[in-house]
């Protein structure tokens, strides 16, 4: 016997070309379809040979009329052949391989279709996400835009200020979208580069934060740095977009507001950011899903909350582009802590 449990054979045995044969296949339709013209040789024997799976067998061999397919103890069919006295130990052995073979790819079959239909019911959450991210700002600019035009209406200054700015900001909010979509294409493409440069990143904290907060009346920021905080090398244009995504995901997941705090410190060879916030905080089980393309913590206030679910994975593949790393800390009800590192001597400019 070899380490397979069968017989010992060479090249030249008709065991080790049906096992051959087996081996590349892929379904059990295929299986049978290689098989059945090499059991007759493998069994050594001309007499008419059938495979049956519709056979509830007990699992014990009976030489000449069905030799039972066992797969993990457990009867999935026969091989039945007309006449008897066929070499036991041979028939076994054929009838493990067969057997095998049939078993793993019933199991590949069955998991194939568990994954289908996962992708499946992701792709229509990511389809179904998408187009009500994009409806819901298309029906204001649609609705606001229509009312300008209404014929005997003479809007006052005011109101059509107020129909504008609404149809600006949703533009925005459209322009946003594309965005995040194309830019984590780009990054799956390889398409995107890093042009590093020394680089003030508390500057850039403040920077964003003054932009955020008029966005926000319910929310204080802080930031702190230290005033010796260290220059490092790194794409200013990427750094501020990490920053802009990890502030904004902090704003949408604290909806009674609170205070923002963004914050460094230096360490030996790396610098580290932490955004924290008071908001909802996020549960366990999701903390490690926080990175993944199109997810959203907070199910039960996902219909409030704006965004594609793509931020975060853009700003781990940055973060990740600079030689640094990006994880977030979390308790439901006590807020979140998102944090990243650079490498103080910066990074070479590399593709993304």
């Amino acid at each position: 016997m070899n380490h397979t449990g069968l017989p010992a054979s060479s090249a030249g045995d008709p065991i080790y070309h049906l096992a051959t044969a087996l081996l590349a296949t892929e379904t059990v339709d295929e299986a049978l379809s290689a098989a059945l013209p090499l059991l007759g040789t493998a069994l050594d024997t001309d007499r008419g040979i059938r495979i049956d799976l519709s056979h509830d067998l007990t699992p014990a061999l009976t030489p000449g009329f069905a030799i039972p397919l066992i797969a993990k103890g457990r009867a999935i069919g026969a091989i039945v052949v007309d006449g008897d006295a066929l070499d036991p130990e041979r028939a076994s052995a054929v009838a493990g391989l067969l057997a095998t073979a049939i078993a793993t790819r019933r199991h590949a079959a069955v998991e194939n279709e568990r994954l289908l239909q996962e992708a499946s019911g992701l792709k229509m959450d990511v389809v179904s996400m998408l187009s009500h991210e994009m409806r819901t700002p298309l029906a204001s600019i649609k609705g606001y835009a229509s009312a300008l035009r209404i014929e005997g209406i003479g809007w006052d200054a005011g109101t059509r200020g107020d129909f504008l700015q609404t149809i600006e900001e949703e533009t925005d909010r459209l322009t946003h979208l594309v965005e995040d979509i194309l830019e984590s294409a780009a990054i799956d493409a390889g398409l995107l580069r890093l042009q590093p440069e020394p680089i003030l990143i508390s500057r850039i904290a403040r920077r964003v934060i003054d932009r955020i907060s008029i966005q926000t009346n319910r929310h204080r920021f802080v930031a702190m740095f230290s005033s010796n905080f260290p220059v490092i090398e790194a794409d200013s244009q990427r750094i501020e977009q990490v920053l802009t995504n990890l502030i904004d995901n902090a704003v949408k997941y604290s909806p009674d507001g609170g205070l923002v705090v963004v914050r460094g410190e230096v360490r030996a060879s790396e610098v580290v950011i932490s955004v924290v916030d008071q908001g909802t905080g996020i549960a366990p089980e999701h903390l490690n899903k926080l990175f993944e393309r199109f997810f959203r913590a907070s199910p039960e206030h996902r219909q409030h909350i704006v965004g594609t679910g793509l931020g975060l994975p853009i700003s781990e593949s940055l973060v990740r582009a600079h030689g640094g790393r990006i994880w977030a800390e979390s308790a439901v009800g006590r807020g979140t802590t998102l944090s990243f590192t650079v490498p103080i001597h910066g990074a070479a400019e590399r593709d993304v």
